[in-house]
């Protein structure tokens, strides 16, 4: 099953892609796990999270935006003007950051695309945000339908819900396997699991999963690594987890939006289902966008300290991609927190591309060095 996953997860447009465009369907891009992929799929059609792979520079990108940008968003934007996103029927987009939004309109600007849709997505998880965003997604729902000329129907959009719930139900069973003493699976075999997700239709990979678990009961258990947790910012390249797994390093979980702030939390299968949708991608494991009490900064350091424990983790590696505003405030009070808990923490800065290297394995090393 690695190699599937494996497969999937290493190139912008993958095989599934291309088979579901020759069967005649569409295939809709988005940028972030607040996004109700459900309601695209309920219409048959194939979201995926876009990830700019491949990308080693951004001359292009950099004629629209600042160096000031992040390079995900520069990098984007830049296989974008490639024209490296034309098998998309359209984007959709939200107010993440900035950066993101910024990316968004030069995209609007400059790719034609079918379809764009923006979605408004509150920074509270409150009553009244909830309401605020089962609006939008109605909204999103009407434009969706008003575009493809077709309903979604209760009964597509229930079956969607359904598979969604099983994929994180097969993710967290995947993710329980590392919790024990000696996990069967790597961290980068993991990221590769969860890149893979985005980037086919759900009913597929929960068969792909529920096969790979099957595979991983007859695995023989890692030991003797030091267990990390991988957090912050963006983070979709296994090779980063491959050079700390060589370095002796075995990352037992993650705290990031590929992982664990993507899958964590079911959709209730009863009630009015778009409003669930809103209550369940608002309060999910939430971002350092979301500032409320709910969903705020205690709430995501609550979520840390439980990780920790879960995976008896030894140390803690926070990451950011350079001019990352809202994940450079968390790391650095995440780093503060976890120091009086008694808890390692190292603190990278890194750019999209994988690029100094040399640094990152020294750094890297000293920070084991201090856990063995």
């Amino acid at each position: 099953m690695m190699e599937i996953f494996n497969e999937a997860s290493q190139t912008l447009q993958n095989k599934w892609m291309k088979d579901w465009i020759k069967q005649g369907n569409k295939i809709m891009g988005y940028y972030c796990s607040y996004i109700p992929e459900e309601l695209m799929d309920a219409l048959n059609i194939m979201p995926i999270r876009l990830r700019p792979v491949g990308v080693r520079d951004t001359g292009l990108a950099d004629a629209y935006m600042s160096l000031l940008n992040c390079t995900y968003a520069r990098c984007m934007l830049n296989i974008a003007l490639e024209d490296k996103l034309n098998f998309l029927e359209g984007i959709v987009g939200y107010n993440s950051c900035d950066h993101v939004r910024r990316m968004y309109d030069n995209l609007k600007w400059k790719v034609k695309l079918p379809f764009y849709h923006f979605l408004s997505v509150p920074h509270h998880g409150d009553e009244a945000a909830i309401k605020w965003f089962h609006k939008e997604i109605l909204n999103f729902k009407s434009h969706l339908e008003d575009h493809f000329k077709r309903k979604i129907e209760d009964t597509a959009l229930t079956r969607a819900i359904k598979d969604y719930n099983e994929f994180r139900t097969l993710i967290q069973q995947l993710y329980d396997m590392r919790k024990v003493e000696e996990p069967v699976i790597t961290g980068e075999e993991a990221m590769k699991v969860n890149l893979a997700s985005v980037s086919m239709r759900k009913s597929q990979i929960n068969e792909y999963l529920k096969k790979f678990l099957e595979e991983c009961k007859d695995r023989q258990g890692i030991s003797g690594r030091i267990r990390l947790m991988i957090a912050g910012g963006q983070l979709d390249n296994p090779e980063y987890i491959k050079i700390i797994e060589n370095l002796g390093g075995l990352v037992v979980t993650d705290f990031n939006c590929f992982g664990t702030r993507y899958f964590t939390g079911l959709v209730k299968e009863n009630g009015d289902p778009y409003l669930e949708l809103a209550r369940r991608y608002l309060l999910k494991i939430p971002c350092p966008r979301m500032i409320d009490e709910i969903t705020g900064h205690k709430t995501r350091f609550e979520h840390i300290k439980r990780l920790i424990k879960e995976y008896s983790v030894d140390g803690v590696i926070f990451q950011k991609i350079i001019m990352c505003d809202f994940h450079a405030g968390e790391n650095y009070l995440f780093t503060q927190e976890l120091d009086e808990l008694g808890v390692p923490t190292i603190d990278l800065e890194r750019e999209y591309m994988l690029s100094g290297i040399g640094q990152f394995k020294t750094r890297m090393q000293a920070f084991m060095e201090i856990l063995t």
